[in-house]
């Protein structure tokens, strides 16, 4: 079985952590070592999202709630490539691609997240969208060729 596709995830564990670790710091910091008149109670700290964070604070639990969610998509699509023995150099590829995109989107959304135009749609989701395209690629290609085989075994028999 050909492992190297497992890299990707595990680096996207890595960015999954890393957020984590950076929301929490700044939480506590928020929490703890805000000594200004605009300091935040730390009840409203016990469970986000709250309303009186920082931007990079909710930015970072956005994008932490984000890592939870369409990247399931592709733990499922590498691990069944892996199992499946289907594991190739454009599978691999895609799934360091994928790695790039969200790394860029993540960074992006915790300490840019401006928008193109006044009222316009987030620069973010132009790195967003590659990562679920390479996503989408990922399983029709996965699909297509465990259906290939299916239909090769079963035509044979």
């Amino acid at each position: 079985m050909n492992t190297e596709i497992f890299f990707p995830i595990f680096y996207m564990l890595c960015l999954t952590t890393i957020v984590f670790l950076f929301s929490t710091l700044i939480r506590l910091k928020e929490i703890y070592l805000n000594n200004d008149s605009s300091a935040i109670d730390g009840k409203q700290h016990k469970h986000p999202p709250f309303e009186h964070g920082s931007n990079i604070l909710k930015n970072a639990q956005r994008n932490l709630a984000n890592l939870f969610e369409f990247p399931i998509f592709f733990y499922m699509a590498c691990i069944i490539i892996a199992i499946t023995d289907k594991v190739d150099n454009s599978f691999i590829a895609l799934a360091y691609w994928f790695f790039y995109f969200r790394l860029a989107h993540s960074v992006y959304h915790i300490f840019f997240n401006q928008l193109i135009f006044k009222n316009g749609f987030p620069v973010r989701s132009l790195i967003w969208a590659p990562s679920t395209i390479i996503v989408l690629i990922m399983w029709v290609k996965l699909v297509s060729m465990l259906w290939s085989n299916n239909y090769k075994l079963n035509n044979y028999e």
